[in-house]
């Protein structure tokens, strides 16, 4: 992981200067040891895990879809109050999800969208906010759940 981060910052730089290559060698250095020692990675990169890539391309996708489909019902509900469906609702759900990871980047992936807010996240359990009723109902069987879910039984 050194080395590719090390080529990637020469690369980038466009030059071999000794003040580039310093700072190259420490940066990279600085980044391995904490995806080695924080992230858990191995220090050779985690090569074996190029299958992740397009899993995590494709869920990114859906999530900017998700999220542009959310700003459209909020802007409905701000446009026209009186198709509300009810008032703003706090939601406990289980997720299901066995991976802290996965937990997290569900968490994440409900207050990114529009009319949303993870306020907790606690043994698998998360707490919602949500803008109206609709944006509560289902939450425990969304879009992100299911290829989250779909992810851990690889």
């Amino acid at each position: 992981m050194f080395v590719m981060l090390f080529l990637v910052w020469i690369v980038l730089n466009g030059s071999l200067d000794l003040p580039v290559v310093g700072t190259g060698l420490l940066v990279s250095a600085a980044l391995s040891w904490i995806s080695h020692h924080l992230l858990q990675l191995p220090p050779w990169g985690g090569a074996g895990q190029f299958d992740r890539f397009p899993r995590a391309f494709f869920y990114s996708c859906y999530l900017i879809w998700e999220i542009f489909l959310a700003n459209l019902r909020v802007m409905e509900r701000i446009l026209f109050p009186k198709r509300r469906k009810g008032a703003p609702k706090l939601t406990w759900f289980a997720s299901g999800l066995k991976e802290p990871g996965h937990q997290m980047l569900l968490a994440n992936s409900i207050t990114l969208t529009p009319g949303t807010v993870t306020v907790s996240l606690s043994r698998g359990r998360l707490c919602v906010y949500a803008m109206d009723q609709e944006f509560a109902a289902g939450l425990s069987e969304c879009g992100f759940v299911q290829r989250l879910r779909r992810w851990e039984e690889k």
